[in-house]
């Protein structure tokens, strides 16, 4: 009995606590003109926009050497809110008075939705950077940089295609989180490595090559086109998001990213198959497209001409009679199931804004999103990581409150927040994913541990080119359109002269022997000087045959290339299979001659 009641006092203590810091978060915000309990308030004064104020792009350009991570929670609270205050002064600017209805607390968890036990993971995720950034501010030499890495992964819509690279949800989501973050001592980077250069099956085997390795985020967003759309083991660009997460959890053990889920193919539906990921240790939060669609069709007809010459820039024209961009859903594959309306008219003449040189009707589709769309969405997933951060920062102060010696010792958190980190991933490698899905795909990416070189990850300055690669390196072209540049991509670049490279493949015993499939994103192109400013053009893959493509694996030449996936295994006479000594170098040599160059984005091995 005795014990239940002094349970019950310290639950109440723990909510006063929690109570309190709350208060004082909001008295901190009232004196800046900022509630940070609710995101709204005195912040949304319109009136109160004053050119004085310091922009984000002051706040960007200052020296990161001048922030220091604070020292308190409090101190962390009033830096978050003085930032808060000029990131919505921003906003109203872009939005005007509509900024306080679309960015308020309610509407953005409305949009984007996660459960307690992922916000949990997340929180965590971020009270970790926090940790650091204090223990690097105490001057310990030699600790690990306190970067938040975001990874943009999808297809071309999501890379932000037919824009500039700085429109796009990715660039304007750095924009908008990266000098509050940088207010507690975080560093935030959001990498953009969305495009159509690669198939499911590169996605799902050459993550780390690709993405990167450390990793903080990852986000999914890839536009439904057919009920085979996201089998890996298809010609499809995009993969599967079960698949896609159970992949990344393998890729990247011990460390789990947390998973942002983007694109028209969200919903309820989507978000119950990955409950299976966030059982297993994977956090994951969804960008419902429903929400997002229904708070685009509240603002002002862009057919209204009586009331569309009133709205601010980033809403004029955004949607036509519901037609967003000015397109709608269709049944054209060859449009990606995404049209214009004969009533979006008005709205599909301004969905791009790019200088004249970029207008490009190769990029300019009716299925990319504009960048009004864009825009949009990145400043709702910036609102929400703000917000996060936030919590995070009373989370680890009400952490501290439970274990008062945790105060004064910052590697002691640490170690106990990477702790639970650790026992989630173990869970998740012993145990297995339950999926509805009938692809036999699930068993490729699940079974198999791969080694990949992606061209990407091998530019001249990287240390893997020259050491491990004998091939012509295609790198990304100089473009007439500038603001096209950073889109584009690099490629192994094939000749009829015989080209090397080999590849690491680190087996988990030395003896006896292993299967081992070879596998080669290989591209049949043609690159004109109008054609290279983000991809080569596709042609007919009829080119890519044991006729026109000679290939070595380890000195014996293959029979048969086999498209899968939108990728080629490399078989032998008796199949895709190798069989070969473990221990033994994996990478004895793949070697190529081409008839015509060809364009390779990976080779990858599996085993």
């Amino acid at each position: 009995m005795m014990h239940g009641t002094s349970s019950r006092r310290k639950a109440m203590r723990s909510s006063i606590h929690l109570f309190l810091m709350s208060m004082m978060s909001f008295v901190i915000g009232f004196f800046m003109s900022y509630d940070a309990a609710t995101m709204q308030d005195r912040t949304w004064d319109v009136d109160d926009v004053d050119g004085s104020i310091t922009t984000l792009d002051t706040a960007l350009s200052a020296s990161k050497e001048e922030i220091d991570s604070p020292a308190t929670t409090l101190e962390l609270l009033g830096r978050i809110a003085l930032q808060q205050r000029q990131l919505n002064n921003e906003i109203i600017r872009e939005y005007g008075v509509f900024g306080k209805d679309i960015f308020n607390k309610i509407n953005v968890e409305k949009i984007i939705q996660l459960s307690s036990l992922s916000k949990t993971k997340l929180l965590r995720k971020i009270m970790i950077k926090i940790v650091l950034g204090r223990i690097k501010n105490q001057g310990n030499e030699g600790t690990e940089g306190t970067i938040f890495h975001w990874v943009t992964v999808g297809d071309s819509s999501a890379a932000g295609h037919g824009n500039a690279f700085s429109q796009s949800y990715t660039s304007i989501l750095q924009t908008t989180v990266s000098s509050i973050f940088q207010s507690a001592g975080i560093e935030f980077v959001a990498s953009n490595r969305a495009g159509n250069a690669f198939s499911g099956m590169e996605t799902a085997f050459c993550m780390k090559e690709i993405f990167g390795t450390d990793v903080d985020v990852l986000s999914w967003d890839f536009m439904p086109l057919d009920s085979k759309h996201f089998d890996p083991l298809s010609n499809s660009q995009g993969l599967d998001p079960l698949l896609f997460g159970e992949r990344v959890g393998m890729t990247y053990y011990p460390q789990l990213p947390f998973l942002y889920f983007l694109g028209k193919a969200t919903g309820v539906e989507m978000q119950q198959q990955l409950g299976a990921l966030e059982n297993r240790g994977v956090g994951f939060a969804m960008m419902m497209e429903a929400s997002l669609r229904e708070v685009v069709s509240g603002f002002p007809n862009g057919n209204d001409k009586d009331r569309r010459g009133n709205l601010p820039a980033a809403l004029s024209k955004l949607h036509c009679n519901g037609a967003i961009e000015g397109t709608e859903a269709c049944d054209n594959l060859n449009q990606m199931h995404q049209c214009y309306s004969k009533e979006g008219g008005e709205c599909a003449k301004v969905k791009y804004d790019v200088a004249r040189e970029c207008v490009n009707s190769r990029y300019q589709t009716s299925w990319n999103d504009g960048f009004k769309m864009h825009s949009l969405k990145g400043r709702l997933l910036g609102f929400h990581l703000i917000e996060m951060l936030r919590l995070a920062t009373l989370e680890l102060d009400f952490l501290e409150l439970k274990q008062p010696h945790l105060r004064d010792s910052p590697l002691e958190t640490l170690n106990l927040l990477r702790n639970e980190e650790e026992v989630e991933s173990f869970l998740f490698s012993k145990t297995t994913a339950k999926t509805s899905t009938e692809e036999s795909s699930w068993d490729w990416l699940k079974l198999n541990k791969s080694a990949c070189l992606n061209a990407m990850s091998v530019l001249p300055n990287s240390d893997q080119h020259g050491e491990f690669l004998a091939i012509e390196l295609h790198p990304p072209q100089s473009s007439l359109c500038e603001e096209f540049a950073p889109f584009q991509t690099a490629f192994f670049r094939t000749s009829d002269k015989e080209q090397r490279i080999s590849l690491d493949l680190v087996s988990e015993s030395n003896e006896g022997l292993r299967e081992v499939m070879y596998g080669i994103c290989l591209h049949a192109s043609i690159c004109g000087a109008d054609q290279c400013d983000i991809d080569p053009a596709h042609t007919k893959d009829a080119l890519i045959t044991v006729d026109t493509v000679q290939m070595s694996v380890r000195g014996k030449f293959i029979s048969e290339l086999i498209p899968i996936g939108g990728c080629y295994f490399l078989a032998n006479e008796k199949g895709p299979k190798w069989r070969e000594e473990a221990g033994e170098d994996s990478a004895g040599g793949i070697t190529i001659k081409t008839s015509n160059p060809l364009f390779v984005s990976s080779f990858f091995v599996l085993h």
